[in-house]
């Protein structure tokens, strides 16, 4: 036994020294896997918190305490784990036959698993035992809910960065180069896939705590490592003295989300070899295609590939080849900048429910599902592309308002996508497709046969030439070779009939048969019945006879009688209250019985083998067309089915005569789809929304709906260039090229940047992008820094995006941006209704800026404390209060003298105080009386009040004496003040 251990050990230190810390072992011992542990060892996990790791001396830090992995699987598998024997040696286990149900589990929490099993070798003395197989989190062809891609990325010693994304469980990869100055543009890509492991390539010779620095700090801005400073990562050996070849980290957050990151220092010299690149990935993709691609691009595909070869060489046969782009950035795309969707809650925020995605995703398939998210995650601007994709919907939409279509077949379709990799690795390799994932493909075949079928009648739905017949022909041919109605059983019986396995099946049950009737008979004649004796088939002793202990002593005394002492009872062992027991006749023909059945077995695998090749290579062409349609079908009925659940409409797309199309919106009664939904209580309000010639400015109290407003606009324009219905009664729009959000914001305290410093980056994001086809949604930009800078950035800000035609609608405080800038930007404000009772917001979207002050108005409905609400008005009332200065001129008011009268000037609003931008009459200049340009007919205000006064909120009713000066009366009309002040 002191020899397993040794073993396992020593391949232990192996396997974490190749495939990294996150690596458990489970060695067979008869019916079970076990994993051990070695409580004196040092454990070769060190946690570290992140902000440990991005300090120059973060491998010097003290490490923080390490679980041992056995404790953490114990912990998920809900084991015990014990200590047997006098060594001291921790182990837990489990039954070899629920391997599959814990390797699931442990894959999906981030395990690799190394198998080590018993080896048949048909000699005498100790088992032999040796690693069988290798399961990785991104490297495996077990099920699961989604697609997982492996990342790989080369930094070259120049500022190129060759990125390759590979997924072994379908076949897809897509590689690219990033410049430095662009490596923040591929977080928008990346998030449309799932990522749980990354490898990392760089040249021998760096310096290595600048280097991983320069690691973590693009992965954090990729959003695929925490940016937690408090993060605890665990790490793999030291690094202190000497650059290792391997380093291997471990990230889980609270949430169980997970990631492994693999960084390779040093790279093997012919991988830069033209020849030798051409060659290898010909070789792999079978046929050649190296020419004029980038080499870092070729470097971290080589990289990816060597990688998933170390773990299991059979997942990069039959690979398809790379989707190659000269840049992350498509043309044909929507680009989402400063993590629009996660501004925009398009995904689910950390693994929890909610987002769009959730909202809208009626898919009934894996695959559907996938191209969904994708979609949602890669809007376009192709306006052929996104009217056949209206179309599609309108088409669905219009059949299931006339109940005339069911789509029950989609349910039934297994992700084909999957199963067809799985079924492509087996026919080009020597492993086995299990028969249950073969009866998943034909059983898939079957209903999207009938789903075609139903479709035959509607020519909505443009097929793939012959797919249609093609996969009728390929259902029979699968029909005429396997039973399908049997294709969960064992091989020898899934195949048809054939004369050659049908012998072998004959021979096979006639020996059984002896057996079977000598039980019977001699337990007839000995026992007066057929069943004391039983042929059985046992792992160790094979066929053999069981009988009660009580009883074996009687068949004994038979036999002898019997004078047949010369075919004794042979005791093969013992098994609780029975005994296996056979003779010489039978041994031999259990030996034949054992023989046939290898036989029909070899027999069986080889004729299922065979077949299951032949139709791969004959039907592979099928494969693709047929996941790519069901994907599409899919989306197209989800969002048919999201659009009458959700009272959706269908966008229109304005054409343009310009080659230079500057984006358009232009709806009625547009709507938050998320915030309808889930907030029941109260009424949505919609908004009429028109973003063509001018940009927006929008005022109001904290929680009127600035923001979601915002956000209703920018997941609106994603669904419209996404390709699927939008929440409005109508939507028109041209595409735009860019969504540019600053709606969330805060302190970066990874990067040490306070809350202004974060909002300017952004800021220079929007002015670097700001273009005829952009569209930038800003909630509150420049509220991090005093009122004076922030409404001049802002000032500035509009006029440059006005410069740039862009499309922009800008939430803010800032009252006075709207009289201090010239350029032709729209202003209006979200009501709220104040009442003694309390303040309602009433979130209609109304012209004009609105009062500019209602602060401690909105206070005071909060904090009911008079004595300080009439503390913070007189402080306010002071700060309000401009103490004159010293001016060229002696005049005490600016002046501007009206062009109705020379003795009233255009100084202050009467009504508000801010500064006067018109003149009113008080009696209308329509009614054409004498004197209507007197001094007492003449109002001073603001645009925001004599708006208010021509939709009759506010009646003048003149000038009135009082004791020091004459002072204009005027009163609200028909309800409170919108603004939340009296």
């Amino acid at each position: 036994m002191n020899q397993i251990p040794t073993l396992y050990f020593n391949l232990a230190k192996g396997n974490n020294s190749k495939y990294g810390l996150s690596v458990i072992q489970l060695i067979q011992i008869g019916k079970f896997y076990e994993l051990w542990h070695e409580p004196d060892t040092t454990c070769l996990q060190q946690a570290h918190s992140q902000a440990e790791l991005l300090t120059k001396t973060h491998m010097k830090c003290r490490p923080l305490e390490a679980t041992p992995p056995i404790e953490q699987v114990a912990s998920l598998l809900d084991m015990r784990i014990t200590s047997p024997g006098k060594r001291s040696l921790l182990q837990m286990g489990f039954p070899t036959f629920s391997l599959k149900t814990h390797l699931s589990t442990l894959l999906e929490k981030g395990w690799t698993v190394i198998v080590i099993d018993e080896l048949i070798t048909g000699k005498a003395g100790p088992k032999q035992r040796a690693v069988s197989q290798v399961y990785s989190p991104s490297c495996n062809l077990e099920d699961s809910s989604e697609i997982t891609y492996v990342l790989s990325i080369y930094f070259s010693q120049g500022d190129l960065l060759g990125i390759s994304l590979l997924s072994p469980m379908s076949g897809h990869s897509i590689m690219f180069p990033v410049s430095w100055p662009d490596r923040d543009k591929v977080a928008r890509l990346l998030i449309s896939y799932r990522i749980r492991e990354i490898v990392i390539w760089a040249n021998s010779g760096v310096e290595l705590e600048r280097f991983t620095n320069k690691v973590y700090n693009i992965l954090i801005g990729w959003n695929l490592f925490p940016p937690e400073p408090n993060a605890k990562i665990e790490v793999m050996g030291e690094a202190v003295h000497k650059t290792p070849r391997y380093l291997s980290y471990r990230y889980e957050n609270v949430n169980k989300e997970w990631l492994l990151l693999h960084i390779y220092i040093g790279i093997d010299a012919e991988w830069f070899n033209k020849n030798y690149q051409e060659y290898t990935l010909s070789k792999i993709f079978l046929t050649t295609w190296t020419e004029n691609v980038k080499q870092e691009i070729l470097i971290s595909l080589l990289g990816v590939l060597q990688f998933i070869k170390d773990r299991n060489p059979n997942l990069i046969r039959n690979l398809d080849l790379p989707e190659c782009y000269n840049s992350v950035v498509s043309p044909q795309s929507l680009i989402l900048c400063n993590r629009a969707e996660y501004q925009l809650d398009l995904m689910p925020n950390r693994g929890k429910q909610g987002g769009l995605l959730s909202l809208i995703n009626c898919c009934s398939t894996a695959m559907g599902k996938r191209l969904l998210k994708f979609r949602l995650l890669n809007p376009i601007t192709d306006y052929k592309k996104l009217d056949n994709r209206y179309e599609e919907i309108a088409s669905f939409k219009q059949l299931f308002d006339k109940d005339l279509f069911d789509k029950s077949e989609l349910k039934h379709i297994k992700d084909l996508s999957s199963l067809h990799r799985h079924w492509a690795i087996c026919a080009s390799g020597d492993s086995t497709l299990p028969p249950e994932k073969f009866s998943q493909i034909y059983h898939s075949y079957l209903s999207a046969s009938r789903l075609l079928r139903k479709l035959e009648p509607y020519k909505f739905i443009q097929l793939p030439p012959s797919i249609g017949d093609q996969l009728e022909s390929l259902i029979k041919e699968i029909g005429r070779v396997f039973q399908v109605d049997r294709l969960t059983a064992e091989i020898k019986d899934i195949l048809q009939p054939s004369n050659y396995l049908t012998d072998l099946c004959a021979q096979h049950h006639t020996l059984k048969t002896q057996l079977t009737e000598w039980a019977v008979q001699t337990s007839n004649i000995v026992f007066q019945d057929t069943n004391s004796i039983k042929a059985e088939f046992y792992n160790k002793e094979g066929y053999a006879f069981a009988i009660l202990s009580r009883k074996l002593t009687k068949l004994e005394q038979y036999i002898t009688s019997a004078s047949i002492s010369d075919k004794p009872i042979i005791v093969l062992a013992k098994k609780r209250n029975n005994v296996i027991i056979t003779s010489p006749a039978n041994q031999k023909v259990s030996v034949d019985l054992n023989s046939l059945e290898e036989q029909i077995k070899t027999c069986a695998n080889q004729i299922y083998n065979q077949e299951l090749r032949r139709l791969y290579f004959r039907y592979s062409k099928l494969f693709t067309p047929l996941e790519n349609f069901i994907s599409r079908l899919d989306v197209a009925i989800s969002g048919a089915i999201a659009a009458n659940k959700f009272n959706l409409t269908k966008p229109c797309l304005s054409p343009s005569k310009s080659r230079q199309t500057k984006g358009l919106i232009k709806a009625i009664n547009l709507r938050h789809p998320i915030v309808e939904q889930l907030n029941t209580q109260e009424e949505c309000v919609a908004h009429d929304i028109s973003l063509e010639d001018k940009g927006m400015l929008i005022f109001s109290v904290n929680g009127a709906g600035k923001s979601t407003l915002l956000r209703a606009i920018g997941i609106n324009v994603i669904l419209a260039q996404a390709g699927m219905y939008v929440a409005a009664d109508s939507f028109r729009f041209r595409p735009y090229h860019y969504l540019i959000t600053r709606i969330l914001g805060g302190d970066d305290l990874l990067k040490g940047q306070g809350t202004f410093e974060v909002e300017m980056r952004d800021l220079s994001t929007i002015l670097k992008l700001a273009k005829y086809n952009s569209l930038i949604l800003g909630d509150e930009i420049c509220h991090g820094t005093e009122v004076s800078s922030g409404t001049a950035i802002l000032a500035a800000t509009i006029e440059r995006l006005t410069a740039a035609q862009s499309s922009f609608v800008l939430s803010t405080h800032l009252h006075q941006v709207y009289s201090l800038t010239d350029t032709p930007v729209r202003c209006y404000h979200l009501t709220v209704i104040q009442q003694e009772l309390g303040l309602y917001y009433e979130r209609k979207l109304e012209p004009g800026p609105g009062p500019s002050q209602y602060g401690i108005e909105v206070m005071g409905h909060i904090i009911k404390d008079k004595n300080f609400c009439e503390s913070a008005l007189r402080y306010r009332n002071l700060i309000n209060w401009d103490q004159p200065t010293q001016r060229k001129t002696s005049s005490l008011t600016e002046f501007r003298p009206s062009q109705y009268n020379s003795k009233v000037f255009m100084d202050f609003c009467e009504i508000c105080g801010a500064p006067a931008e018109a003149i009113h009459h008080i009696q209308p200049k329509k009614s054409g009386g004498r004197g209507i340009n007197r001094r007492s007919n003449l109002v001073p205000v603001c645009s925001g009040c004599h708006l208010d006064i021509h939709r009759d909120k506010i009646s003048i009713l003149g000038w009135k004496s009082t004791p020091g000066h004459k002072k204009l009366y005027w009163v609200k009309l028909n309800k409170p003040l919108d603004s939340g002040t009296e």
